[in-house]
């Protein structure tokens, strides 16, 4: 009673505040403004409480019962401990379900989620008889503030199995969650254990001791309360995921994963439900699918004569670093039931040619034994494309560290770190690798071929299969182009060699993102072999439109980057000299560019229709005006004073253009007026007017 007298004279209070503007001294003061802004966001809510049902008054009530509640529930007494760090033995770090929350809550957040559903429900019984014998820990991708909240209302709306399993969830959480009044209501539906991260740690050293004191003791009462019964429940991300996508997995989450039972969920939408900015719900829809629980690593040999034998078990490998063995296959154990969309780090081990959630594996009949040469952004996106197929991967990396690190890892630790490599994926520094290969793909760049080429020089001269070449620019050889080098300065036969090329940025194939390719060799009976292989659903692969022209298509790849510094250097200057927009004078030049890039590829052996192609004008307009490209940035980074250090292929294209041509100015001005800002260091300020003056009488 004395509760619902308070919590009356608080609304009273709110409204007397938001509607008069002042406060019991007078003005409002910024706290209070603050305060009254939110709750006028927050009261935008009621037209979704009402769609779902409730009266106008109905949800009114609910809202200002949020509101109340939220306000008037104290922090748990474990936050107490960073004030007084001598307490942390009396106080402990657990702090248990309180009923009124709990109950209030999932009355406020059945209208919100009335469009989720739940799936896997029936994998629950598989731990029957499993809860307080042998430890289970619940883990899930993480979206929102509403996570655990949705993750305890779902299961507990989800039949009497569900409801126990939420009856006995636990969670993680961090001291930072308990802080807002708006989130810290959801966390009283379940019981927690505080931790605190490493950033929290870094953040404020002078506490450092006692939150060390904290996670460990964190560790020894989840042990405790796994064998009464409960269910850890941790976000192996660590944080939420700010585009809905799974992210790595943390390592400090392995002593609450490994040699336990593990439930596997994975969630999609609550991330549509409240938007990381601003308080305003929506009633959006989504799912929670229950994953077969899972053994992670081992029990003792005594539990395991009575582990029941219809949970599977994944054991720890022979060999590697096994902690980070364990940590994956917990993204994988998520990530199989998110939509394929939503895999994020861990996207390429799922196969591309499926719709289906289906993992590549190493395959027990190899098609195809394929050596990458070199380790580069495009080598380490191709490999990754390839490994849909089935075959064996091996990239030629000289840096023994490197390739160590590498497949400890299951990542390109420089090009890509972020993603986790297929396991048909491996990586060697032995150039005898390619005595057996039946395919190379030439992946380094033209600026390391003398760190990469002379070791395995001798393999690719006696072992006779094809190389096809990914990669695009001019070498700095007097041919100036990579499988002219390889025939005429290494001595491979002609018959062996193709390009592929096309309109692609490496990363978003990485991605998974919808790309092309066009090939051209000078053996016809290549073509369709590497189309085979480098076809998949979202990557197309075509014959070039002069399928024997591997010069004009080589020359297209090789050009277009030299234009696109071109390009970033008008941008660049004429947005710093103009200001706003000026794309009527980027693609009124683009016309003018593209003429004297297909007239330079002519002059150098290429034929006139194929920079027609995906090579070409696709790839050209790309480079110039894509959003990611890596040479335009270069030319605009330039203009405005700055020089990268980064070499890109554009820059090292027209550091070696002389090696082929003569930089004519009347001819080819644009390029001529790159080479003498971007190599000889030229004021391009002078260089510009220069340029605007002959292409006004061209």
């Amino acid at each position: 009673m004395i509760y619902a007298i308070t919590c009356k004279n608080r609304i009273d209070k709110w409204y007397f505040f938001r509607y008069f503007n002042v406060g019991l001294e007078g003005n409002m003061t910024e706290k209070e403004a603050t305060l009254g802004r939110w709750h006028k966001e927050f009261f935008e809510n009621i037209h979704l409480f009402m769609k779902s049902g409730l009266s106008q008054t109905e949800a009114k009530s609910i809202l200002e019962e949020f509101l109340v509640l939220s306000q008037a529930t104290p922090k748990p007494r474990v936050m107490d401990i960073f004030t007084e760090p001598e307490k942390l033995e009396e106080i402990g770090v657990f702090t248990d379900i309180k009923a009124e929350p709990r109950d209030f809550m999932l009355k406020f957040l059945d209208p919100i989620m009335k469009k989720f559903t739940v799936e896997g429900v029936e994998n629950l019984k598989l731990l029957n008889g499993v809860l307080g014998k042998y430890p289970v820990t619940l883990i899930s991708n993480h979206l929102s503030h509403l996570d655990a909240p949705a993750i305890f209302t779902l299961l507990y709306n989800a039949g009497p199995e569900g409801r126990k399993i939420a009856e006995s969830l636990v969670f993680i959480a961090g001291r930072l969650a308990f802080e807002p009044d708006f989130t810290r209501l959801g966390l009283y539906m379940f019981g927690t254990l505080l931790v605190c991260s490493k950033k929290d740690m870094a953040d404020n050293p002078s506490l450092s001791d006692v939150m060390t004191k904290i996670n460990m003791r964190a560790f020894r009462n989840s042990q405790k309360l796994q064998s009464d019964g409960k269910i850890i429940s941790i976000f192996p991300e660590g944080t939420r995921s700010r585009d809905g996508r799974l992210m790595p997995f943390v390592d400090t989450v392995y002593h609450y994963v490994a040699n336990k039972v593990i439930l596997p969920i994975s969630l999609e939408g609550t991330d549509k439900i409240l938007p990381i900015e601003g308080l305003l719900f929506n009633q959006a829809v989504g799912k929670l699918v229950i994953g077969k629980p899972v053994l992670v690593g081992e029990l003792t040999k005594k539990e395991m004569e009575t582990f029941p034998s219809s949970i599977e078990q994944i054991s720890f490998p022979g060999g590697g670093d096994k902690k980070q063995f364990i940590i994956d296959n917990l993204a994988l154990l998520v990530g199989s039931n998110l939509n394929k969309h939503k895999h994020g780090t861990y996207r390429n081990l799922y196969k591309g040619d499926h719709s289906s959630n289906q993992l590549i594996s190493i395959p027990k009949t190899v098609e195809e034994n394929i050596v990458i040469i070199g380790s580069s952004n495009m080598s380490v996106a191709i490999a990754c494309v390839l490994a849909n197929k089935n075959v064996k991967v091996t990239v030629y990396q000289p840096e023994s560290d490197i390739v160590q690190q590498c497949n400890e890892e299951r990542r390109d630790v420089i090009h890509y770190p972020i993603y986790k490599l297929p396991p048909n994926i491996h990586f060697s520094d032995d150039p005898t690798v390619c005595e057996t290969a039946t395919l190379f793909i030439q992946g380094t760049n033209p600026w390391d071929f003398d760190s990469v080429f002379p070791k395995i020089k001798p393999y690719l001269q006696k072992n006779k299969s094809p190389i096809a070449n990914v990669i695009k620019g001019f070498t700095g050889s007097k041919k100036g182009l990579i499988l002219e080098d390889l025939n005429e300065l290494m001595g491979i036969e002609r018959d062996r060699l193709a390009v592929i090329s096309g309109a692609c940025y490496p990363d978003q194939i990485m991605e998974r993102k919808i790309s092309g390719f066009e090939v051209s060799s000078f053996e016809d009976s290549l073509i369709p072999k590497l189309q085979g292989l480098f076809n998949t659903s979202y990557v197309f692969t075509r014959p070039a439109i002069n399928s024997r022209d591997t010069k004009g298509v080589q020359l297209g790849g090789a050009l277009k980057t030299i234009y696109a510094v071109a390009m970033g250097l008008v941008e660049g200057y004429f947005k710093r000299e103009l200001g706003g927009n000026v794309d009527n004078t980027l693609f009124h030049l683009s016309n003018r560019f593209f003429n004297e890039m297909v007239s330079i590829g002519v002059l150098l052996g290429g034929d006139p229709t194929t920079f027609n192609g995906l090579s070409g004008m696709t790839d050209f307009m790309l480079a110039c005006f894509g959003s990611d490209t890596r040479d335009r940035k270069y030319g605009y980074d330039l203009a405005y004073g700055t020089r990268p250090e980064k070499i890109t292929n554009g820059f090292y294209g027209l550091k070696v253009l002389p090696n082929l041509i003569n930089l004519d100015e009347k001819r080819h001005p644009i390029v001529a007026s790159s080479y003498r800002t971007v190599i000889q260091n030229e004021d391009f300020d002078k260089v510009a007017e220069h340029l605007q003056l002959q292409l006004a009488r061209l």
